[in-house]
């Protein structure tokens, strides 16, 4: 383009320009109800003006404007309306035409064109939607089938390398079909201008009048909806239910658009007590639940668009199916011999099996699986001798044999049985397909289309005990492992691999293992007296994980000897020892008098002091095959940072020192106050050595107090203060090749609060706080600090009786 133009707004003040209203439009108020000697101000009836000079033929000249409020639905309506007028030459000539634009942006758009009269308004333009909609639609067929864009050729206008269908004087352009097509139901732009279709006369100017652009003829077509829900229970039996959804696609609540998708869900379901049909003597308890959902859609409009779903043939639609069986087999009577209470009644059979299918307009997929788990818990009792100790015990001085402890120690019974035993196995299986297709029909080529295959079949088997074998020592421990019973392609080497390592028990393929996890804790709380307790708590963790799929085999030794499968290896080993004081009940047994300095000894709390420490590494394409010390993570930091000649991918060692207490004061005051800090080293593998970053971090002081005083009169009945004090320090030094890094961290937090309860049902409250952070790192220091002010106001009243 070459010419120049220019949007601007002409109204009955512009008498030089021969402005006239189009029929029916005059100067009034938007209201009704008020006059306009009332509201104030003046009403002058104004048209858009568009001028342009220069205008080529196929050029045209327009003004938009996109909608602030974001994209708007106009498909309520059945036509749009519209006053143009031309004025000069051009317009009777019938070179210049008039245009009316709805779109997404200047390349995808809906267009009505009509020639326009210079010397009257009329005819007015009069724009039918369903035409625009069912040119829509062939474009998006066109698209659908794969066929080129064309027809602006054959309509005179448009873009060449776009979708272009035309009827009459109506125009669609689709140039970004997948991307940002236009769309009635979320338009996002209007625009109007000037179209010049031949050239019989020579224009320096033109210009084009534009008024009154309104909807009409809206739709009257409702939605409805609809919900069954029906039950029927058969006695302790069995029990039925129903229930069915559905809404129409039309259907809308208020201020909000219809989804133009109709839809619906229909829930069948059912609960049998099968163990009601099989003899009572065999005292089974067999529960078997049945449930099948189905959901469909049967869309009005194409999923994002505005195009009718019945305009296009081989629509896919949506539905979805899953249907699931569950069923639990457990003894409910206990048995009458030992091998039933110990063989049959610790063992519980689950069985799930599950099938599906979905469907969208651009997917489709099947799924299935099946899930099987017995599972063996057997509760004992403690058994086992007495040990008598009192011999031993009084050979003690007096006031340590007297000790709370060591009187419960004269007699200890010793369990010689485990006190819950678990075993279980678990045999699962999933497979699923999934189909992507490119456009939401129906295709000639679909069938050639290979899904995408999912395949899971694991055989998961676990056991475990907990035994007590006295009061004061409680061991737990759990393994369990997973075994890959999946058969893999052999044409990658990973699976010819996998089906080489696989094993047999008695005859029968068991696949490979895949996981591998145990779990150990060794707990010893022994109570020294009765007001001092010790505890000492151990335990480690061990996991192997082999992948199968997405990793290439490994050599034993780097570039030598057998392939093996990639597997990680990861263990952990906490301990924690701690002890815990009660000082009011140790000052009761020394203190005998009521003084005020007995009292304030009696009002501390407990104090306890903790200790635990934490060892871990990480082994990734591990070669070795981790031996019992390795999973029960013994050993001292070199044993996790070296296995077999194999070097930790990385490891962490950490201690944590904890001490706490409070204290319950005179005068309604109470306070508590702790103590923590924890090292932490981490080691991270870097060619032949390790890079160590030691991270300190500290919390002291941790103080929290408290002022309570409850008020016989006057207008408070409670009077709260209270203040919170932390403050948090900790340095981090990183590895260098020059040099070590440094960063230190700093933080305090002070909180204040005043909370006031009046006798009316009214309640205030005011917190200040004050917060001051300070970062040093990389000889940059970051300092930020913060003040926060709050009050609540809370007044409470009985509503009247005839309202609750």
């Amino acid at each position: 383009p070459t010419g120049t133009m220019f949007a601007a707004v002409i109204s009955t003040e512009d008498v030089a320009l021969g402005y006239t209203s189009p029929p029916g439009v005059t100067n009034e108020a938007a209201r009704n109800d008020t006059g306009q000697a009332v509201q104030g101000i003046q009403i002058n009836e104004h048209s858009l003006r568009i001028v342009a000079t220069a205008l080529d033929v196929g050029e045209r000249a327009e003004a938009y404007q996109r909608f602030p409020s974001g994209p708007q639905n106009v498909l309520k309506y059945e036509q749009i309306r519209v006053w143009f007028r031309g004025k000069g030459s051009g317009w009777e000539s019938g070179d210049l035409q008039a245009f009316f634009k709805v779109g997404s942006d200047d390349k995808n758009w809906y267009m009505y064109l009509q020639p326009a009269s210079s010397t009257v308004w009329t005819p007015e333009a009069q724009i039918s939607i369903p035409v625009w909609r069912q040119l829509r639609a062939d474009i998006e067929q066109r698209w659908l089938q794969g066929l080129p864009p064309a027809g602006a050729a054959e309509c005179g206008i448009g873009d060449p390398a776009a979708y272009v269908a035309c009827q009459g004087n109506y125009v669609v352009q689709v140039a970004d079909p997948g991307v940002n097509p236009p769309n009635l139901a979320a338009a996002q732009e209007l625009a109007a201008g000037i179209y010049r279709v031949q050239d019989t006369e020579v224009l320096s100017a033109v210009e084009l009048w534009v008024d009154d652009v309104r909807l009409d003829n809206p739709l009257t077509q409702s939605g409805s909806s609809m919900a069954l829900d029906a039950r029927l229970a058969a006695a302790d039996v069995a029990d039925f239910s129903v229930n069915y959804v559905r809404q129409d696609g039309l259907f809308q609540q208020i201020g909000r658009d219809p989804s133009y998708r109709t839809t619906g869900a229909l829930i069948l379901g059912t609960n049998i007590r099968v163990d009601r049909f099989l003899p009572a003597s065999l005292g089974l308890s067999v529960p078997l639940s049945i449930s099948h959902t189905y959901t469909a859609a049967d869309p009005i409009l194409i999923g994002g668009t505005d195009i009718l779903a019945a305009d296009i043939a081989n629509l896919r639609q949506p539905s979805s199916g899953l249907t699931q069986f569950n069923m639990t087999i457990r003894r409910s009577k206990r048995g009458t011999t030992t091998l039933e209470r110990g063989l049959l009644d610790p063992l519980t059979f689950n069985a799930s099996l599950t099938s599906g299918q979905s469907q969208t307009e651009l997917s489709s997929s099947t799924s299935s699986a099946s899930l099987f788990n017995l599972s063996y818990v057997l509760l004992l009792a403690r058994t086992g001798p007495s040990l008598s100790l009192g011999g031993a015990v009084d050979q003690l001085p007096a006031w340590v044999a007297k000790s709370e402890g060591l009187t419960a120690a004269r007699t200890t019974q010793i369990s010689v049985v485990p006190g819950t035993i678990r075993l279980g196995s678990q045999l699962t299986r999933a497979e699923s397909d999934f189909t992507g297709y490119l456009v939401p029909v129906l295709r000639a080529g679909d069938a050639a289309l290979r899904p995408a295959v999912s395949l899971t079949n694991l055989w998961r088997n676990a056991a475990g005990l907990t035994w007590q074998p006295v009061g004061l020592l409680t061991f737990n421990t759990d393994l369990s492992s997973t075994r890959d019973l999946r058969e893999y392609d052999d044409t990658t080497s990973i699976g010819r691999l996998a089906n080489v390592s696989r094993k047999d028990l008695l005859g029968l393929d068991v696949g490979v293992e895949r996981d591998r996890t145990l779990s150990t804790s060794i707990s010893i709380a022994p109570r020294l007296t009765s007001w001092m307790r010790g505890r000492f708590n151990t335990s480690s963790s061990f996991v192997l994980s082999r992948s199968l799929t997405s990793r290439a085999p490994i050599q034993e030794y780097g570039d030598t000897g057998t392939y093996i499968l990639p597997q990680t290896l990861n263990n952990l080993r906490n301990r924690e020892i701690g002890i815990t004081l009660d000082p009011p009940r140790g000052f009761r047994q020394l203190l005998k008098d009521s003084s005020i300095t007995s009292r304030a000894l009696l009002g501390l709390r407990v104090i306890d002091f903790t200790y635990r420490t934490t060892l871990g590494s990480t082994y990734n394409l591990a070669t070795f095959s981790p031996d019992l010390g390795y999973m029960l993570a013994r050993g001292g930091l070199n044993d996790f940072l070296t296995q077999e000649g194999d070097s930790a991918l990385g490891a962490v060692e950490t201690s944590t020192l904890t001490v706490g207490g409070g204290a319950d004061l005179p005068l309604g005051i109470s306070a508590s106050l702790q103590y923590s800090s924890s090292n932490t080293d981490r080691y991270a593998r870097a060619s032949n050595s390790y890079l160590r970053t030691e991270i300190t971090q500290k919390e002291w002081p941790v103080v929290q107090a408290r002022w309570t005083r409850t008020l016989q009169r006057g207008l408070l009945t409670v009077l709260s203060l209270s203040t919170n004090l932390r403050k948090r320090s900790g340095q981090t030094v990183l590895p260098s090749a020059a040099a070590s890094a440094l960063s230190l961290t700093a933080s305090s937090n002070w909180n204040n609060d005043i909370q006031l309860t009046f006798r009316q049902g009214i309640s205030l409250s005011v917190g200040y706080g004050v917060s001051t952070n300070e970062r040093q790192s990389n000889g940059t220091i970051t300092q930020s600090t913060g003040e926060d002010l709050t009050a609540n106001l809370t007044y409470l009243f009985r509503l009247p009786g005839n309202i609750s």
